[in-house]
């Protein structure tokens, strides 16, 4: 009797995965489209993590985003540069008051630049730079964008 009853139970569990597996498999099928066309996934768009910077790339132009939860918070990305003079242009929140300090290949600081007042920094000389984007009050999301040919 209890053999029967553990063969059973045995059953019913591989039915309920077996189900589960089919109701993935029809939410899958549902996303796929007409015959001869790529099945595409949705996608949301999403502001970067507190905390994190994200770097995209497009030919030659590259684009590092980040979150500033507000005053005192910073975000750190390095730039790796060919060229011999490059100009880095942030968009950030209006009235944010954001920062950025820039270091050099060996950590040295080579400055300290309060973006309301501008929003571009030339970078010379090629090599490492690293740069950390902080708030002096406001919060939001940033970005920061240049060409290296």
């Amino acid at each position: 009797m209890k053999k029967k009853l553990w063969f059973t139970l045995a059953l019913v569990v591989v039915l309920v995965i077996s189900v589960g597996a089919c109701s993935r498999l029809k939410k899958a099928s549902d996303i796929a489209t007409k015959p001869g066309e790529t099945p595409t996934t949705p996608t949301t768009p999403t502001t970067p993590d507190v905390g994190s910077v994200t770097k995209t790339k497009v030919g030659d132009t590259y684009t590092y985003s980040g979150n500033l939860r507000g005053i005192n918070d910073s975000n750190k990305f390095d730039l790796f540069l060919n060229s011999k003079s490059v100009d880095v242009v942030f968009t950030f929140p209006a009235g944010a008051g954001y920062s950025c300090k820039v270091l050099g290949m060996s950590g040295d600081e080579l400055g300290d630049y309060e973006l309301d007042k501008g929003d571009t920094i030339t970078l010379s000389g090629g090599g490492k730079f690293s740069l950390i984007v902080y708030s002096g009050g406001g919060s939001g999301a940033w970005t920061a964008t240049y060409t290296d040919k």
